[in-house]
């Protein structure tokens, strides 16, 4: 038998072990739950950061009302937008409208039914007049030959602006009778961009220019001449700018057919609200914009309005066009990616914009050195940028490369450094991910460094959107693409728009289609006066 004591000694060990086990096991899920917290403390503070981010990158984004309903003002927009859709209306009806019969006189109209007119207001008297006497075509009877007499004259006032000050131009045809017949007649008026209206295409050019290139709303023109002494209704303005913006659209789709005809193009995007008047609110539709090479010698820039921000519309847009295209990061244009047909080129410019909004939410030394790499390829890029492609490409190839290849080291060394769902990790996986496109300005020497180039033909869009809140509906938005087309145009080749305006409106409505290049902005020659 076992002495006693040896059994309470060995009671007393196994107790002890016991013991010392549990403390173990305890130990051991203390250290696990420990662990776990760690990790879930990581993680809020990680998500912490990234809300803090998001939070200041809004806050610096958000600007003005969010409300969408019409009301006040907004309802007075939304009546110019009507006034002005009801124009082009009319202006295609017009042009839908048989000629005359071939044996009628030249300047005898199309049969219309007659519309109701309240009556113009006369201008005022106040106004200085120039007389333009309009010479007859011939001054002998059509029909029996006989010299034609003058029994009188028709007179015909137009309105015209001067920059700062109006006038009435009087155009005075005479009236010519040929007694044996007992027939009297005129010479036609001259052809106008608005027909049987007041405006010259002077003045329609102003109204077109103040609203699309000085972002001016309609109801402040409607102010401003009336201080002027004319009192002209936004209906009015809203007609005649319908008119102009129907003629001037076909000078967008040549402006589209010389973009595509170049190898190299930049593309983005930006939000246009176009009214949804059974609601009362607004839906949210999209303004792709499509630029030439920075260094072109006839930069061209043409904006395509659609209902929403599908990659069908870039698609439907560029069609068999091959080349080069340099865009952001929206995966609208993944789909048109394909060797051989469309490249990729990545924008620096957004690589530095994700670096940048990390270090304003927190300072971030990662974030601070990654922004100190990208300044140091801007700054061959500053060195470079009126050589010529060749010499770019060389100069790429010898300071661009090397760089590019250390930045590219030091990004994935420092990636497994950081927590993985920061934002400072976010921006490393997003310039890691695109670096083949980031790297292909290098070997192709007439590519930019970044999309910047389209980003700041958008600048007039984003003030505009601004004054006049949305488009009156999709006819609207596709008429206003293409005015933005012809006056951004106008500013990339150092045309001025109102200048420009002013010819293009009085030549388009006798201009032979087959020379519509002539009129382009980087082909247009002002007249002789």
């Amino acid at each position: 038998m076992i002495p006693t004591p040896c059994v309470a000694l060995v009671r007393t060990l196994m107790a002890e072990r016991a013991t010392h086990e549990s403390q173990l096991a305890t130990q051991a899920t203390q250290a696990a739950q420990i662990a776990e917290h760690e990790q879930a403390l990581r993680l809020r503070d990680e998500t912490i950061a990234r809300l803090e981010m998001t939070l200041a990158k809004l806050q610096r984004w958000r600007f003005g009302q969010r409300s969408e309903k019409l009301a006040g003002p907004e309802r007075t927009l939304w009546e110019e937008t009507l006034d002005t859709e009801i124009a082009v209306v009319e202006s295609t009806l017009d042009a839908m409208t048989p000629a005359a019969e071939s044996g009628a006189p030249e300047s005898a109209a199309a049969v219309k039914p007659r519309r109701r007119h309240p009556g113009r207001t006369p201008l005022p008297e106040t106004l200085p007049r120039l007389d333009v006497r309009i010479a007859p075509a011939r001054y002998t009877c059509a029909q029996c030959g006989e010299s034609l007499t003058p029994i009188g004259e028709e007179i015909t006032e137009k309105l015209d602006y001067i920059p700062g000050r109006f006038q009435v131009i009087r155009q005075i045809r005479p009236k010519l009778a040929c007694r044996p017949c007992g027939i009297a007649e005129s010479p036609a008026l001259p052809a106008s961009v608005i027909d049987k209206g007041r405006p010259t295409a002077r003045l329609a050019a102003h109204v077109v220019t103040a609203k699309h290139c000085d972002h001016l709303p309609l109801y402040r023109q409607e102010q401003q001449y009336l201080r002027a002494g004319v009192a002209l209704s936004r209906a009015t303005l809203a007609s005649w700018l319908g008119q102009a913006e129907y003629s001037l659209s076909v000078l967008a789709g040549a402006c589209k057919e010389t973009l595509l005809q170049g190898g190299i193009l930049h593309a983005d995007e930006t939000p246009l609200p176009v009214l949804n008047p059974g609601s009362g609110k607004t839906d949210r539709a999209t303004l792709w914009v499509y630029r030439s090479q920075a260094d072109v010698a006839h930069p061209v820039v043409v904006f395509d309005y659609a209902r929403n921000r599908k990659g069908e519309h870039p698609r439907r847009f560029l069609g068999d066009w091959r080349g080069i295209l340099q865009t952001d990061d929206y995966g609208g244009y993944d789909a048109m990616y394909r060797p051989g047909h469309v490249i990729e080129a990545a924008s620096w410019a957004h690589v530095r914009r994700h670096f940048y909004d990390v270090n304003e939410a927190a300072p971030s030394p990662v974030a601070q050195e990654a922004l100190l790499w990208i300044a140091q390829l801007y700054a061959i890029e500053a060195a470079i940028k009126d050589d010529p492609p060749e010499r770019r490409t060389r100069i790429r190839t010898e300071q661009s490369k090397p760089l590019l290849a250390a930045f590219h080291t030091w990004l994935e060394t420092v990636l497994p450094q950081v927590a993985a769902k920061s934002a400072v990790a976010k921006a490393i996986r997003y310039a890691l991910k695109r670096w083949e496109a980031l790297h292909r300005y290098c070997d192709e020497g007439a590519l930019a460094i970044d999309n910047n180039p389209v980003e700041r033909a958008l600048r007039g869009v984003a003030i505009s959107r601004k004054n006049f809140l949305f488009v009156g509906n999709d006819e609207g938005g596709k008429r206003a693409a293409a005015i933005y087309t012809v006056i951004e145009t106008c500013k990339l080749n150092h045309v001025e728009p109102f200048a420009y305006l002013c010819d293009v409106l009085d030549k388009l409505p006798t201009w032979p289609h087959k020379r519509l290049s002539e009129l382009l902005p980087f082909n247009w020659k002002p007249s002789l006066s």
